[in-house]
């Protein structure tokens, strides 16, 4: 399965669409010299993950869902084979690249029979990875515009077998000699059960004041796409328009009765949808698919007469139906929110889409308390956890505050609660990134990572990583291979020293990592830029 993660428009309005790529090796060197040696922006890659191990890469796999994978077939505990059979167990869409300093035969057969689609010998050539690499992408471009294509035509097929059905419930409620001839054909073609027990149930939404056409036909269109969905998504009966452009649904019955049930929901969901009190005329239950005309005319006289022996309205306690169907709309907001801690501008936004939820879901001021303290808890619980700080008393307070408060005053009391919980994270938050830059500044020759720093600081490395390229604009990875590739410049420019010490002292213990990083940033190897510099 081809999964694009971002799009993008580029020039003359081109969509590109960028991929995931995961490197999988139990050498540092290795896998953070291609990291840093392949140009993934010009490759359409957006996101480059690295694994030590097969454990760490299926942890990355499960969170990341990367398209690509380059791997090395020989790893402790786990072979980069034995990681690519247990991926083929659930993705088989994964392009793969195996990597390996044997050039043996057995190893490419096993490759092959486990679908890998590249097998690259070390040491690595960059310009045949590079290769490698643009032709995985290349693949996937083409399977997802081959499945682009072949969704078109779907959803094209789609429109015109609902018009063609609708078409012919028409003549079958009308009784016409056409709908008697191809009612086989028809059959066959939809896949219905011929003999079924259907009812027919005409749904008419009564509207108060006055209305223009424009207004009634999008009302129309709205109840109608809302019945399709309901009806026809679950395979529950045909929804379709008579020829006075009333809704009419053909239900398929049984014996529990459960079309009753459901058009309960329908009208349910429409009531609260739309300025409009729906109610469904039923007509009688009939066997088989052809006497629908009979259930049809049962329901047109009982509309026309006012016969109320064969109307049935629905009244429920629509409150609690309308929370019931918020709890997973609920649930969404409450993730979205905690997944956000650190990224201030988001959590508000998102906070407001909550607020927007609420008003036209017509919340009870109880129910709107409830959920908007469980918000707040979620959200503080989850900032605790990442940054170590307390705000109990900010949450108490926002307990008093929502005692008794109707809708409005809850959604306002909790934002106000927001604010105040990261108001003061702001300030904390530009000193904390002031100090991990001074750490880094100060200690280049040390193995600095962002778990590292993290924990210096008692902070989770997703936090950091989240709140230093808020405040800076760039990763802190990214930050810390800038400053140490800056200070191996001036140490090229200024000192004698050689390349191998200097390297040391900006933290690279591997010359030949240095050399790529400060290649891949400079265009040069320390040794050329030293000569240049220096005027040699």
């Amino acid at each position: 399965m081809v999964k694009a993660i971002r799009q993008k428009t580029g020039c003359r309005g081109r969509i590109t669409v960028k991929y995931k790529i995961l490197i999988v090796d139990d050498e540092k060197m290795i896998r953070m010299g291609i990291k840093n040696a392949m140009p993934w922006e010009s490759m359409d890659i957006s996101e480059v993950y690295t694994a030590a191990s097969a454990k760490e890469a299926a942890a990355v796999i499960e969170e990341h869902q990367p398209e690509i994978m380059i791997t090395d077939i020989s790893m402790t505990e786990m072979s980069g084979l034995e990681l690519v059979g247990e991926i083929r167990k659930r993705d088989e869409g994964m392009r793969i690249i195996v990597l390996t300093g044997y050039d043996r035969f057995e190893y490419a057969r096993e490759a092959l029979q486990l679908r890998v689609h590249d097998f690259l010998l070390k040491p690595i050539d960059e310009k045949e990875l590079k290769k490698s690499i643009e032709k995985q992408v290349g693949e996937l471009e083409a399977i997802r515009k081959r499945r682009e294509e072949s969704q078109t035509i779907s959803r094209t097929k789609g429109v015109r077998q609902q018009m063609e059905l609708e078409r012919f419930m028409r003549l079958l409620i009308s009784a016409k000699p056409e709908a008697k001839e191809n009612l086989p054909a028809f059959l066959e073609e939809f896949h219905f059960d011929g003999e079924r027990d259907m009812r027919i149930g005409l749904l008419i939404p009564q509207v108060h004041g006055e209305e223009d056409s424009e207004s009634r036909n999008f009302r129309m269109q709205t109840i109608r796409q809302i019945c399709l969905g309901m009806v026809d998504g679950l395979k529950r009966g045909i929804t379709f328009t008579d020829e006075k452009g009333r809704i009419v649904i053909a239900f398929f019955c049984d014996k529990d009765k459960k079309e009753e049930e459901l058009s309960q929901q329908l009208v349910e969901i429409l009531n609260d949808e739309l300025e409009a009190k729906p109610r469904i005329i039923w007509g009688s239950v009939k066997g088989g698919i052809e006497n629908l005309s009979i259930s049809y005319n049962d329901a047109v006289f009982a509309l026309e007469h006012e016969r109320e022996a064969f109307e049935k309205l629905y009244s429920m306690d629509l409150s609690r139906k309308r929370e019931d169907i918020f709890q997973e709309v609920f649930r969404e907001f409450r993730m979205a929110m905690t997944g956000s801690i650190g990224e201030r501008e988001k959590m508000f936004h998102i906070f407001d889409r909550f607020g927007m939820a609420v008003d036209s879901y017509n919340l009870s001021a109880r129910y709107t308390r409830s959920c908007c303290f469980e918000l707040a808890s979620a959200v503080y619980f989850a900032w605790f956890t990442d940054t170590g700080s307390s705000a109990e008393e900010h949450l108490s307070a926002l307990m008093k505050s929502l005692a008794g408060a109707e809708r409005e005053k809850a959604l306002k009391v909790t934002e106000m609660f927001l604010d105040r919980l990261f108001a003061g994270e702001e300030g904390e938050v530009h000193e904390l990134v002031g100090k991990v830059k001074r750490r880094v500044h100060e200690n280049l020759a040390e193995d600095l990572t962002v778990a590292s720093l993290a924990g210096e600081f008692y902070v989770t490395p997703n936090y950091l990583s989240r709140l230093f390229k808020r405040v800076t604009g760039e990763g802190c990875n990214e930050y810390i291979v800038r400053k140490r590739i800056e200070k191996a410049r001036s140490l090229l420019e200024t000192t004698t020293l050689k390349a191998g010490e200097i390297a040391m002292m900006v933290g690279y213990h591997d010359m030949n990592y240095f050399s790529l990083a400060f290649k891949k940033h400079t265009g040069m190897s320390p040794i050329k830029y030293r000569e240049q510099a220096q005027g040699r």
